[in-house]
């Protein structure tokens, strides 16, 4: 999982200029509310096919939740998803669907990881 992280984020950070320290303060918690960094965001959730443009993947999440994921993580990954598929609907830029995303994904998984 580590390894796949990885390859997201050598994608997506250079496409967003996202610095490494705001990225590792992200691991902690600390998200900028800033467009570059919702943007990297949403690249990270379209190739992880979490969402796509914005809008949540529930039945595909799922199903990767199941196939690519040790049993000891897949509750409360799960339970991420059930709590946070609606928190974005309504909201039309990407960037910022996918910031309420991770925000939501922060606060009701307890396995969260960012890359």
């Amino acid at each position: 999982m580590e390894k796949t992280g990885k390859l997201f984020r050598q994608v997506c950070q250079p496409k967003h200029k996202m610095s490494d320290d705001v990225l590792e303060a992200g691991k902690n918690g600390v998200f900028p509310d800033t467009k570059d960094f919702k943007c990297y965001i949403s690249c990270l959730l379209d190739m992880m096919q979490v969402t796509k443009r914005g809008k949540i993947s529930y039945e595909k999440s799922l199903k990767q939740v199941d196939q690519l994921l040790p049993d000891d993580l897949k509750p409360a990954f799960r339970q991420g998803l059930e709590a946070c598929k609606d928190v974005a609907s309504g909201i039309k830029d990407h960037c910022d669907s996918a910031y309420v995303l991770l925000n939501c994904f922060y606060k009701n998984n307890p396995e969260f990881m960012l890359p």
